[in-house]
């Protein structure tokens, strides 16, 4: 197969860089706070964010400047285990302290969409090197579709540039892209569904 051309993957590599998981996941906690209680939302949304973003974003960057990852994205799919099980033990945590807090029901079905989706695809990467990527901006397009209505759906057109970018870097097959998208996209949707969120 023939590498990439220079212009495509330069653009390959902002993409990937612009959507990568931590990133989204912090724009997305205070869009889905303000989606569901307004300004008061996204002070709430600083919680998960905690044990959602923060807290696994510094134990994949302590373990790359210790040199036990090579990179942030994980490339290697040997190395995703133990950074990814301490992420959904964080998320998880974070599961208990929004309820236990009183959390708006909006951001506490986002931990657990967040921490159902790490979880499943953190045990499918086991075996497999499923894209992280796809699997949450396509998990992000499904929940601002669901809480935000028809004008959020165009949140959809991210999904395939995320997926183009993965391809032309060669991080993933179109199998496990695609793999990536079911996941995030079900897993979301399903949990705020069955959560009563609208």
């Amino acid at each position: 197969m023939a590498a990439p051309a220079p212009t495509a993957r330069r653009i390959a590599v902002r993409v990937t860089t612009a959507t990568s998981p931590t990133l989204l996941l912090a724009v997305l906690y205070p869009v889905v706070g303000a989606l569901a209680v307004g300004p008061v939302g996204v002070a709430w949304s600083l919680v998960g964010m905690l044990f959602a973003v923060a807290i696994p974003a510094f134990i994949v960057d302590h373990g790359v400047r210790r040199g036990r990852y090579t990179d942030h994205h994980l490339r290697e799919r040997e190395q995703r285990a133990v950074p990814l099980g301490l992420a959904a033990l964080s998320v998880a945590t974070g599961v208990v302290v929004l309820a236990v807090i009183g959390a708006p029901p909006e951001i506490t079905a986002l931990q657990v969409a967040v921490l159902v989706t790490v979880a499943v695809a953190t045990a499918i990467t086991l075996a497999w090197k499923i894209s992280f990527h796809t699997a949450v901006v396509a998990a992000a397009a499904a929940v601002l579709t669901v809480l935000g209505g028809s004008w959020w759906a165009l949140s959809w057109l991210a999904v395939p540039l995320v997926g183009w970018a993965r391809l032309v870097l060669r991080a993933h097959t179109a199998a496990q892209v695609v793999a990536g998208l079911v996941v995030g996209a079900g897993v979301s949707t399903a949990v705020l569904l069955l959560a009563g969120v609208r």
